[in-house]
């Protein structure tokens, strides 16, 4: 039998663009490795143009889920 697991996760935004876009994708692969999948990020606190709305050091929420086998 398989059951999903979810949890939120919060994204650091950091100074520069780069180094978010740096620490995002590492966070997301350390977590791949669990089996953990990205489904949503709080689109509330994103701008039309899909920039962060948000302050440095304040964290975004992410939405993961991943199948576990019992």
């Amino acid at each position: 039998m398989t059951r999903i697991e979810y949890k939120v996760e919060f994204i650091v935004q950091h100074e520069t663009e780069e180094n978010h876009r740096a620490a995002f994708l590492a966070q997301l692969s350390e977590l791949g490795k669990e089996g953990w999948r990205l489904i949503a990020i709080d689109a509330l606190r994103l701008s039309r143009s899909g920039v962060w709305q948000g302050k440095p050091g304040e964290g975004l929420p992410m939405l993961l889920m991943r199948e576990v086998t019992a």
